[in-house]
């Protein structure tokens, strides 16, 4: 590694362990550990950096206050949640609407 890339990746380090201090990185993206759950309307369910929910739209409230959840488990790093981790980071909130549509049932069991 050139002495350019080591310093950067110092300089790097630096930045991130300044930014967790004050909950943003360098570039701008939330640095959280934890974050917030909440049920709407509809299938509805977010996750916010404010346990409040104040930052989530209204069009899918009101919300209700489900738990507060830490972002070091693996659902977070690299499983199911990892893309709404990433999304909390750079906006605050994210918002999942689940629906279950059953279809190819017949109407009446024969």
């Amino acid at each position: 590694m050139s002495g350019l890339a080591q310093l950067y990746g110092v300089f790097a380090t630096i930045l991130t362990v300044t930014a967790c201090a004050s909950n943003t990185t360098f570039n701008g993206v939330r640095q959280v550990d934890t974050i917030y759950m909440f049920a709407g309307v509809g299938g509805a369910m977010a996750y916010s950096v404010e346990k409040s929910g104040a930052n989530l739209p209204p069009e899918s409230g009101p919300w209700r206050f489900r738990r507060e959840v830490s972002t070091n488990g693996p659902t977070f790093q690299a499983g199911a949640d990892k893309r709404a981790l990433e999304e909390v980071k750079a906006r605050g909130f994210s918002v999942a609407i689940f629906t279950i549509t059953i279809e190819g049932l017949p109407l009446d069991p024969e």
